[in-house]
């Protein structure tokens, strides 16, 4: 590794790109909703290299991405030369996946259990590169071996889903986020604790290693409402799910006025969390439940700071 470092990403690497195509990490000087709680997600790493030689880099979280030389490409088709740097964010458990506010949902509208999500992007200045199909008549991919989490799986195989960026972004009025991710890929094999994965570094840079969560084949299904008050229309909520003893993330969608639903598996245990933001005062609530056929949930909602937030939803 010839450089590593991690660090917030300035508006001026910006410059020229699609907004929600783009890893950021840093907060916007502009003070926005929930912005403290996704300063404390993972950062995004940054590794600079040279594009001329093949590389094998090692992230804070113990993944590896490798790729050959000579193979990206700039944004005009011509091949990238010179100095290059391969942004990467790594999420491993269910607190980080809700500070950053990536679930696990599946374009299926079912929850996914997942054994790492990941950004990856390479840039040269201000131009996103992307891997060429091939070099000298050989495929491209790019490599990721990452560690097989310790706790929150199961004996089902891992499978390859990525997000396209069109999917990202928060519905205009609704207070959520329109977050799916797509199957793309077959079994992930796992070897010596760590998953291996090929990934083509198209216009798709977020991916995630996951894996069907059984209990929606083993059981029936129910649609579980969440209650929450809101007392303007500025107010702006979420509400995930997140099954005990498993590494997975759900996200409500807003129904009603003050109403969130989520399609869960009957019979699990689940603890319902609830993020508010009224008046520039945050508010933090949880409720734990079993999925019924008929489950109206009402969390009571405290009002805290984001470093107490932040310490509950590391305990979750």
């Amino acid at each position: 590794m010839k450089h590593f470092a991690l660090v917030c990403l300035g508006v001026a690497l910006l410059a020229g790109c699609r907004k929600d195509d783009v890893i950021v990490c840093a907060v916007s000087p502009v003070s926005t909703i929930f912005s403290d709680l996704r300063a404390a997600a993972p950062p995004v790493q940054t590794f600079a290299f040279d594009l001329g030689q093949a590389q094998s880099l090692r992230t804070s979280g113990g993944a590896t991405v490798a790729f050959g030389a000579n193979a990206f490409l700039a944004p005009n088709g011509s091949l990238a030369t010179g100095q290059a740097t391969l942004r990467m964010r790594e999420i491993y458990t269910v607190p980080d996946m809700l500070l950053a506010n990536i679930p696990t949902m599946s374009n299926y509208g079912q929850m996914l259990i997942s054994g790492g999500e990941f950004d990856i992007q390479v840039w040269q200045g201000s131009n996103r590169l992307r891997m060429a199909s091939n070099v000298s008549g050989v495929a491209q991919r790019l490599t990721l071996m990452s560690p097989v989490p310790t706790a929150g799986l199961d004996t089902t195989r891992m499978l390859l889903w990525n997000m396209p960026f069109t999917t990202r972004g928060q519905a205009a009025g609704a207070g959520r986020d329109t977050l799916a991710w797509q199957l793309v890929g077959g079994t992930v094999p796992s070897t010596a604790g760590y998953y291996s994965a090929a990934l083509p570094l198209d216009s798709i840079s977020r991916w995630n290693i996951d894996q069907f969560w059984y209990a929606y084949q083993s059981r029936g299904t129910a649609i579980v409402e969440t209650e929450v008050t809101t007392s303007s229309a500025s107010t702006v909520t979420r509400v995930y799910f997140r099954p005990v003893g498993f590494n997975g993330l759900a996200i409500g969608y807003n129904s009603a006025a003050t109403r969130w639903i989520c399609n869960l598996p009957i019979g699990a245990d689940m603890v319902a969390v609830v993020l508010q933001e009224r008046g520039g005062q945050l508010y933090y609530g949880t409720e734990r439940f079993t999925v019924r056929a008929t489950s109206v949930l009402t969390p009571t909602l405290q009002a805290l700071s984001s470093a107490e937030i932040i310490q509950r939803i590391r305990q979750l």
